[in-house]
């Protein structure tokens, strides 16, 4: 076996697992959303703390999920200058490093954003709000691994 094999295959699981997870918080976030809707025709029900709970799953899910996209290359492509086949490859990696710098600014100012917001509680759920800003330094990270470790196209992969 091979050193990158199972590198590759480590990379595979952690990405699987964090399907999983993203998943989990996606089929919550859609259950209280559900909630919710009971919520407004059954005058007793009164759980008025779900609307806040579904904009914070929301941010999780997106943020957790750029990693899995970015990793199986499932990411909306537009070509705006179609290029030849030899300058293709080149313009997926200034699109990638592009995107890392991008991301390095996300996960830098989304530190600081969660840092400062971590003295105020949410309203409703009575939480630190960095807990709503938290997921976006993290999947910036996660998304700059992704970037780093992810297959080249072709490696059994093909662009959707």
């Amino acid at each position: 076996m091979a050193r990158g094999d199972a590198f590759r295959r480590a990379a595979d699981r952690a990405i699987a697992v964090l399907t999983a997870v993203v998943v989990t918080v996606f089929s919550v976030m859609m259950a209280l959303v559900f909630v919710q809707v009971i919520d407004r025709f059954v005058p007793a029900f009164g759980w008025f703390w779900t609307e806040e709970l579904v904009r914070m799953l929301l941010i999780w899910s997106v943020m957790l999920g750029l990693p899995v996209v970015l990793y199986r290359h499932e990411e909306i492509l537009v070509e705006i200058l179609p290029l030849p086949e030899g300058l293709t490859v080149w313009r997926l990696r200034l699109a990638a490093a592009l995107g890392a710098v991008f991301l390095a600014l996300l996960a830098w100012s989304g530190v600081e954003f969660t840092q400062r917001s971590g003295a105020f509680a949410s309203p409703t759920l009575g939480i630190a709000r960095a807990w709503l800003y938290a997921p976006i330094p993290l999947g910036a990270a996660l998304g700059i691994v992704a970037l780093a470790i992810r297959p080249r196209l072709g490696e059994g992969r093909t662009l959707a």
